[in-house]
């Protein structure tokens, strides 16, 4: 089976396609925001200073985040890494099981990352987003906003997470936009991932 894509303008689609959405899960998004209606949790040291995290261990804390400040969660999601293009970091099909990551944008970000506990926040705030818009942020801007306030209730306002998740990530780490673009010619599957949804079968 080929799991590559054939040609960016596909890739493109699948990172932006808004097409057969139902009403997002929180149309008032922003009201709920600035009301503060969401409740404050700190855990500023679940994601590791030490050693870099595997994507499954940095995706349990993804879940855990979101499910604590929104209430909202899903199982069932699959990773898979791919040469995308230069400027985007990651999507989600609408209606599917799988989040892509751009490997390149990945193997990159391990070269400039000062320390561990940069890296693992990266791919934290990548993956948060995606997540987000799997579970029913269906909005961009929604999506952006609620990585932000989810990462401040559950980290704090220092952490990096909450640093990366308000701002540009190529904008905070400017020689991301030097990188090469790929043309998602290639998608790698991560194997172990989402293990804690699928833990009870034998």
């Amino acid at each position: 089976m080929n799991t590559g894509f054939s040609n960016i303008s596909d890739i493109t689609f699948l990172a932006i396609s808004r097409e057969d959405i139902s009403q997002p899960v929180d149309s008032d998004i922003s009201a709920k925001i600035k009301n503060k209606q969401f409740p404050v949790i700190s855990n500023q040291n679940e994601i590791s200073m030490n050693e870099r995290m595997s994507y499954d261990s940095v995706f349990m804390i993804v879940k855990k985040a979101v499910k604590a400040v929104t209430g909202h969660e899903r199982s069932g999601l699959g990773l898979a890494l791919s040469n995308l293009p230069a400027g985007l970091g990651a999507f989600w099909q609408v209606g599917g099981n799988y989040i892509v990551m751009n490997d390149i944008l990945i193997n990159a970000m391990e070269k400039i990352a000062k320390n561990d506990f940069e890296f693992n926040s990266f791919i934290f705030t990548i993956l948060i987003h995606e997540y987000l818009h799997s579970i029913g942020y269906y909005d961009e801007s929604d999506a952006r906003k609620m990585s932000h306030y989810v990462t401040s209730r559950y980290f704090g306002e220092k952490h990096p997470t909450t640093v990366m998740s308000s701002d540009d990530l190529w904008r905070i780490f400017p020689q991301l936009r030097y990188i090469p673009g790929g043309d998602g010619s290639y998608m790698r599957i991560i194997s172990k991932f989402d293990t804690d949804a699928t833990s009870y079968i034998a």
